[in-house]
């Protein structure tokens, strides 16, 4: 899904979410685009506008405050600069909420407690500036700065078991390393996490952090060039740094991390981006013909941005307690990524009633990645003494625990097929580039007075999606390399029907669609072969479809009565896709192996990585039914408007599960319900309003999402939503 902030294409995850602060207009977009405008999705896309500078001095002021310490603002400030040629305006905001997950150490050593998880902290602003140059012509300078620096979200753990195959990094690890480090297995650690309930967990990564920040200056002109054509450039720079921490494991103890910080080899990712996009729009033939054709260029480049990812050290190690198991690494990646495209859509009104629209577009993307990966210098391991690598990731300190440098530096390692030479795979580079068109159609009846509906539109539409391949870090377990995974395509099918009746009081949208993808992009779980620490993967699924229905009505059937009610349902399917999972060896190296299997080791003893047929899994992300119902009423009276409104929405069989055993376990496949409510009132002149609010008034706990590694611990990490929220807005507008 493509995001849009006044036309300039969002392409980081850092910096994305943004909280809204004098929007004018938010649209979403179903289905492949890409023939209007801005890049290409497969799935959507979100356009966000905000209001530009006018001819007023005015302005707004609104804060906010809740429970768990919530305490927002937002101001906006329209300034008239020259006249009716020079208009500025300027707005900031301010996001913070006290966290609902907390840490607590149990009494253990190197664990955080008292720290929150699941805060709010954001911050930012904008700056506008609009010049009429002429009648014809406009330029608007928009600059928007973004902040993020709150917690990580906190992870629950909860114990998975009786899936075959399951836990294998558990059952290598728990009887030499864990428990005699610990006292306490992998999932004995889990359970005491999950005994403490969803909002109480266990965590040992300090700073536990999640921080960015996004620059983004953007100059957009739009020309009138006469009465039938006009023309629109937007050009952009967009800034963004970021770092975060993640406890992958949930357990507490320092067994799967990832962090961007402690380490002096880590340092924030940095990106800069510059895209540049042109449209010429407009109507031929006697008003026949509307049309746009454009061009869209992007380029960015990631410059900065290592992390490490520390397991241990776990002392006390095959019984001896100058032993140390610990494994950690010293990972940069550097991106550049390239997008050239065209683009162009046309309407042919054969008539009043009947339209015809035809897109197309061609899109070229380069996408280049390099790998500089590390491992710790061992000579820098202890602050005393010495530490020695015995074995396998095993180190052995003459002073014991306390020597232990946490501060330590990473060098090349060697290659493990030539012990003492440098490992020539340290450092990695490598260049994919795509290309691919993709069209677009749709044929439109627009009726009035039609049996009982007022007026409408029937549509049938098909449309073609890309979203481009790229490579991954993560590397393949046999040659050690840096992989590429192909690109995404769709085809979208869709029946519609829009129409007003009973006096324009009911309005009705619905739309039948049915969507194929070939090479769908999902996330699996693989072994890194340079550590045994296992790594996040994409790969993709052959063939996989949707097919559903939407339904969304509106109708007032009083005066100031609104009614919304909503209804999707979804039927996925994924026909082909075939995955390599890793699990638990029945023997060693010398025992049979299974048909469809390869023997590996991840370090200490090892797995199987076998073939296996994903294809009875539920697409990831796609609740089976969504429904959703709204009601408010504006009261009106001397002393101003009263405005209750209360809604309700459900989501059925939602699964957030991305590795075989948490798929089969069931754990991530969830209902979600939601039921919230605002009373606003509003003063007789629009200026004042004071709105009261509650979110999520049931209490209803789920989860959202967090980090499936059934096939790996038996163990599962869990995200849940936010609780109860409640509080008052004031606000108000001069």
């Amino acid at each position: 899904v493509g995001v849009y902030v006044d036309g300039v294409h969002a392409a980081r995850a850092d910096g994305i979410v943004m909280d809204n602060v004098d929007v004018q207009s938010v649209q979403v977009l179903r289905g492949p685009q890409g023939t209007l405008f801005g890049k290409n999705t497969t799935g959507g896309a979100i356009l966000s506008t905000t209001n530009k500078p006018n001819e007023e001095f005015e302005g707004d002021v609104q804060v906010r405050v809740g429970n768990y310490d919530r305490l927002d603002g937002k101001a906006t400030v329209n300034i008239p600069l020259l006249d009716d040629v020079l208009m500025s305006r300027f707005s900031v905001y301010s996001t913070n909420r006290d966290g609902y997950v907390e840490a607590h150490s149990m009494g253990f050593e190197n664990m955080l407690d008292g720290d929150e998880f699941n805060d709010e902290e954001r911050y930012g602003g904008q700056a506008q500036l609009r010049w009429i140059a002429s009648d014809d012509l406009i330029f608007d300078m928009n600059y928007m700065y973004n902040k993020t620096d709150q917690a990580a979200r906190g992870q629950n753990c909860e114990v998975v078991e009786g899936i075959d195959g399951a836990g294998w990094q558990a059952a290598l690890q728990d009887p030499s390393i864990i428990i005699p480090s610990t006292g306490k297995s992998i999932k004995e650690w889990c359970q005491l996490n999950e005994d403490m309930g969803e909002d109480d967990i266990m965590a040992n990564l300090d700073p536990s952090d999640y921080e960015a920040e996004t620059n983004t200056l953007s100059l957009t002109a739009e020309w009138e060039i006469n009465d039938d054509y006009s023309f629109k450039s937007i050009t952009a720079y967009r800034s963004t740094e970021g770092n975060q921490t993640d406890e992958l494991d949930a357990i507490g103890i320092p067994l799967l991390d990832r962090t961007g910080y402690s380490w002096q080899d880590t340092e924030n990712r940095e990106t800069d981006g510059y895209s540049q996009e042109f449209q010429l729009s407009g109507v031929a033939f006697d008003d026949k013909l509307d049309f746009v054709v454009g061009a869209f260029f992007f380029t960015e480049e990631t410059d900065r941005g290592t992390r490490s990812s520390p397991s241990g050290p776990f002392f006390g190690s095959l019984g001896d307690p100058n032993l140390a198991f610990y494994i950690n690494q010293s990972e940069e990646l550097l991106a550049e990524n390239t997008s050239a495209s065209v683009f162009s859509q046309a309407d042919w009104n054969f008539n009043d009633q009947w339209r015809l629209t035809l897109g197309l577009r061609y899109t070229w993307e380069e996408r280049e990645l390099t790998r500089n990966f590390r491992v710790p210098d061992e000579s820098t391991l202890a602050t005393t003494g010495e530490a020695q690598l015995l074995f396998s990731s095993f180190y052995s300190f003459t002073d014991g625990p306390e020597s232990f440098n946490p501060d330590h530096l990473f060098i090349v390692g060697d290659d493990p097929d030539n012990p003492g030479t440098l490992d020539p795979l340290a450092s990695q580079t490598m260049k994919v580039d795509d290309d691919e068109i993709t069209p677009m159609g749709s044929l439109q009846y627009n009726f009035v007075d039609w049996g009982f509906m007022e007026l409408g539109t029937l549509y049938a539409t098909v449309s073609n999606g890309y979203l481009s391949g790229g490579i991954q870090e993560t590397l393949d377990i046999e040659t050690r390399m840096i992989s590429e995974y192909d690109p995404e395509k769709v085809w979208n099918y869709e029946l519609g029907l829009k129409f007003d009746a009973w006096d324009r009081r009911l309005r009705v949208n619905t739309a039948l669609f049915y969507t194929d993808y070939e090479d769908r992009q999902l996330t699996t779980v693989r072994i890194n072969p340079d550590t045994g620490r296992i790594a996040g993967a994409l790969i993709n699924a052959e063939s996989s479809s949707i097919a559903g229905i939407e339904i969304e009505t509106v109708v007032l059937p009083v005066e100031n009565l609104q009614i919304t009610a909503n209804v999707t349902i979804n039927e996925g399917e994924i026909d082909t896709y075939d995955d390599i999972r890793i699990q638990t060896a029945d023997g060693g190296l010398d025992d049979p192996i299974p048909e469809g299997c390869f023997r590996v080791s991840p370090g200490q003893g090892f797995v199987d990585a076998c073939e296996v047929d994903r294809s009875d899994e539920n697409l990831p992300r796609l609740p089976d039914e969504i429904y959703f119902l709204a009601v408010q009423y504006n009261w009106e009276s001397e002393f101003g408007t009263v405005i209750p409104m209360v809604s309700w929405s459900y989501r059925t069989g939602l699964d957030n599960c991305f590795d075989r055993s948490s798929c089969l376990s069931g754990l991530y496949e969830v209902d979600q319900e939601d039921v919230s409510a605002r009373l606003t009132w509003l003063s007789a002149d629009a200026n004042w309003r004071v709105t009261a609010y509650g979110n999520n008034l049931t209490d209803d706990r789920y989860v959202t999402g967090g980090t499936p590694l059934v096939d790996v611990t038996e163990t599962a990490g869990t995200i849940y939503n936010a609780p109860r929220m409640y509080g008052l807005e004031v606000a108000y507008s001069f």
